[in-house]
Parts: C-alpha cells; structure tokens; sequence
C-alpha cells in the first residue's frame, strides 16, 4: 500500500475515530462536571470542634502592589473557625533585586519614540502600565526620563505594601501573617516552601504543634488575583473529613477548581481578542472537562471495588492547579517540599504516582483569564516543560512507598507521554485528517463534520451558557467583584464560528520553547502575567 493509502484508509479512520470520542467525552465531562459543582455548591459545613482541621492560605506575592489589599480582605475574611487556620502573604526579595537591577533599563525606556503598555511589564504592576506608558508618551522628551525614574521610584515594593497593610489590618477575621522570603532561586514553590518551614512562628500563636497537629494540617494555595467562595475552607475540611470516612486515610491532596471567570481586565480588541477569548473558553472547557472530571474519576476509583487492570487502566494523571490547591501537610513533607518549576503540576504528578488520595472541592474559586498574548504563551511553555517528563517525577519520589504497582506507574507515565505528543502535534494530524476526509470516503467526512462540531461550536456555545450560573455560584467575602466576561450576540456568534481554532492557540508556547532548545537559545521563564 502507498503512502497516500496508509494515509487514507489507516491514518485518516484512525484520528477522526478518535476526534468524535475525543468531542463526545469533552461535551460530556463539562456538562456533569459543571452540574456537579452547581448542585454540590451548598452543601453544609464539616462539624466544628477539635477534629476540625488546621488550614493554612498561603498567598505568594511578585509585584501584586495593586490588588494586594483587595486579596488580603478577601481571603482573611474566610468563614472558618478564627483559632484553626491562618493566612500567610509571602513576599519575595527576588523582587526587590529585580527592582535594583531593572532600574538601569529606565534610560533606554524614556528614549523610546513611543512607549508601549508591553514595555513597562515587570517594572510596574501590570494594572498601572498603560497609565504610565501614556503619561510618559505625552510628557516633553527632556523632562521623559525624570518623570519614570520618579514614577519608578515611588511605587512601593510588593513588601512595602503588604507590611503597611498587615500592620493596620483589624484583628478580626483569620489571623494575618507577613512572611518575606530571601532571594534563594526558584520561582513561586521557593516562596510556598518558606512558609511552610516557619509554620510553629505562623501558627503556634493559635495552640498549634508539630508533633500534635501536623497529621490534620493542611496547606492551601492560591493566586494573589484570586477571589474565593467564602465557604472555601469549611469545603475543603468537608472534603477532608468525608474522604477520611470513606478510605480511613487523609486526603494529600483536595483541589478546588479554578475558573476564569473574572472580567478585571478586557480582552483586547481585533484578532489577537478573539484569540485570546477562545483561548479563555478553553481554560474554562479544561478546568471542567479534564481537571474536575479527573479528579472526580480518580476520587471514585479510591473506595471503587475494581480489578486491578481496570483500576490501573482507568486511573488519570492529576494536574494540580496552584490555586485552589490544598496540600496534607505530611504529603507535602514527604516530597520534600513544594517541587519546581511549577508547584501545582509537579505535585499533581507526583502524588498520582504515588496513588495518594485525592480529593475535589465542591466550590470553586475565581480567578483572572489571560488577556495578554506574552503571558499566555509563556505559561504553556512552562506547563508544557513541566509535564513533559513524568518519569523525572517517578525518579523523585521513587523512594516513597506507594499504593500502584509498578505497571500502573508506567501506565501513567505513558499517558502523559501521550497527552504531550497530542498538545503539540495532535490539532496539526486532526486538521490534515479533517481536510482529507473525503477521500478516505462520505462516512468519514460526515464522522469529521460531527468531531469538528461537537468540539468546537457546541462545546464552545455550552460553555457560554454556562458561564453567568457559574460565575454566580461563587459566593464572595465581598459584594465589590468583577463581573464574568461579557459577549455581544455578534462577538458570541464568533467565538463558537473560531472555536476549531482553539487546539492551535496552545501551541505557540511549547513550539516556540522547543525551536529555541533546537537552536540552543536560552529558554526563560518570568512572572506569566495575566
């Protein structure tokens, strides 16, 4: 057989077979998985008492200046027990370096003909940017340069601004610490990982011991732009407790999902806002679809009575989403620590090798979509690195014991594998198929019409619809909350017109990060700026 019949009568039946599977499991996980959070939403708290557990908020902080005060009264004002549970800011010299070292680039910036938004990224909060950028465009070209050392100059560091508010914070609500971590390398896990070795001077205040109270701890993580439900931390000691009841062991891991479902910042306007729109879309779609609906597989396989090469068959690979996630402190411990580059993946990957209990939360949290081109696509890359090489993750806690077996591991490692290589090449494969579709014959270019629909325009119109009920689910500690991103009818009709574009969008990162390993071009990774 030819190349062109292989193509055609192998190839082709092949991936549309599994672009229909692919688009009928998509459409089916989102629905049950956001039916599930909209139903279980109002459940009642976990009994209070001395079994309630210790919780822990940990907040990393990199030039958050703006929002640090509207994240702090959000997060302490939690409804918890006041005496079991803590919110820690970490603040981080690397900031204060990159601040010394940054000022030099001030000159060169004053010069530009015409100062661009993008420019001022990493020198000021990203909310200020477009403010300065104006100003300093519209100032006389002698006075440009004293006026942005000025400006530069009096922007209070992230550290500044969180002691100042720590110090006249009211005493009411969670108890509120500063944690400032030296410049030691590492990116946000480097910051998680101070906090949780001063965890006696955080809570030993509240009658906390290590060796008392460290099995019934846990650590939650979030973002600084996130907004929480206020019934997180009673939903996350819920989920400790039930999980417990059900398999005698802790949960190492309760996730709350992340939606991106805050409308801070607009969408830019043109192609690029369309992109960037769709690719909001797909955020929400894999929150849904692959996180909640993994997580929910994995929790049913903890206490289902299954053979085991079914149960090593159906089990997922978690990915942690470092905001919303609630780590056992012990799990933690056992890891040595919070891993890098990205705390949330690598600890999902890890604990799903080790077939550590894990369960999910039954609020969500909100949290800001990209709406930035640079930032989205340096998170890919980072994503895309960090999952990449699951058997580096099996080699780190290849010590630990664990519940799988050693084919069950390699199971996972291999879907992971496998997931990687469709991320990167699996839109191109399913788009040729697509194309070449009738020549392969009518039914399969009837299957490709059906995959092309249900994953793109009809997932993409659910998703839409669903958005305003799942915005409104989220109960916030305050009544001053940005709003769920808004559609025209006409920019809707778009969005699910473009939709089979989305699979391409995620591709600049990791493609851009491979050419460059390829050519031997240094590859890094900053803040990915929302």
């Amino acid at each position: 057989m030819t190349a062109a019949g292989l193509w055609l009568h192998l190839a082709v039946p092949a991936l549309l077979t599994l672009l229909l599977a692919r688009s009928l499991w998509a459409l089916v996980a989102v629905e049950l998985s956001a039916r599930w959070l909209l139903a279980n939403s109002n459940q009642g708290h976990a009994p209070a008492g001395e079994e309630t557990p210790w919780l822990v908020v940990l907040l990393p902080m990199l030039r958050e200046q703006a929002i640090a005060d509207e994240t702090i009264s959000a997060f302490s004002s939690l409804d918890y027990p006041p005496g079991r549970a803590a919110v820690v800011i970490i603040t981080t010299e690397r900031e204060e370096n990159a601040r010394r070292r940054d000022r030099a680039r001030l000159p060169a910036l004053s010069a530009t003909r015409h100062l661009t938004e993008a420019q001022l990224h990493g020198l000021f909060p990203r909310p200020r940017c477009r403010h300065i950028a104006h100003e300093i465009n519209t100032a006389p070209a002698d006075k440009r340069l004293a006026i942005l050392t000025e400006l530069y100059d009096a922007q209070p560091t992230t550290r500044e601004t969180v002691a100042a508010l720590v110090e006249h914070r009211p005493t009411t609500g969670l108890r509120l610490v500063h944690r400032h971590q030296p410049d030691s390398g590492g990116r946000k896990a480097g910051q998680l990982n101070h906090a949780a070795e001063h965890l006696d001077e955080i809570l030993g205040p509240l009658g906390w011991h290590d060796e008392h109270d460290a099995d019934s701890t846990y650590l939650c993580v979030y973002d600084a732009d996130a907004i929480p439900d206020v019934r997180t931390l009673h939903a996350f000691a819920k989920a400790a407790t039930c999980h417990q009841a059900h398999t005698r062991r802790p949960p190492a891991l309760i996730q709350q999902q992340r939606l991106p479902l805050l409308a801070r910042h607009p969408f830019p306007p043109g192609p690029t806002g369309l992109l960037l729109t769709e690719e909001w879309i797909y955020q929400l779609r894999r929150s849904l679809g692959i996180e909640l609906a993994r997580i929910r597989l994995n929790h049913w396989l903890s206490s289902a009575r299954l053979p085991p090469a079914m149960g090593a068959l159906l089990r997922p690979m978690i990915y942690g989403v470092g905001c919303g996630m609630t780590v056992h402190l012990p799990a933690v411990r056992a890891l040595g620590g919070f891993p890098e580059p990205m705390e949330d993946l690598g600890t999902g990957h890890r604990l799903s090798l080790l077939g550590a209990g894990i369960a999910p939360a039954t609020v969500a949290v909100l949290d800001e979509p990209y709406t930035e081109p640079h930032g989205l696509a340096n998170l890919h890359a980072l994503a895309f690195r960090t999952s990449a090489r699951p058997d580096r993750h099996a080699k780190a806690i290849a010590h630990l014991p664990s519940t799988l077996s050693r084919t069950s591991k390699r199971l996972l490692i291999f879907r992971e594998w496998a997931d990687e290589i469709a991320w990167v090449a699996g839109a191109p494969l399913i788009t040729a198929a697509v194309i070449t579709s009738w020549w392969a014959g009518p039914v399969w270019a009837v299957i490709a019409l059906a995959g092309v629909l249900l994953h793109g325009p009809v997932v993409t119109a659910r998703l839409l619809h669903l958005t305003p009920p799942l915005h409104t689910a989220v109960l916030p500690t305050t009544s001053h909350i940005a709003a769920a991103p808004q559609s025209t009818r006409s920019r809707r009709a778009a969005l699910i017109a473009a939709s089979p574009v989305q699979p391409f969008i995620r591709l600049v990162g990791p493609w851009r990060m491979i050419l460059r390993r390829i050519a031997r071009r240094p590859t890094t990774f900053g803040k990915t700026e929302r």
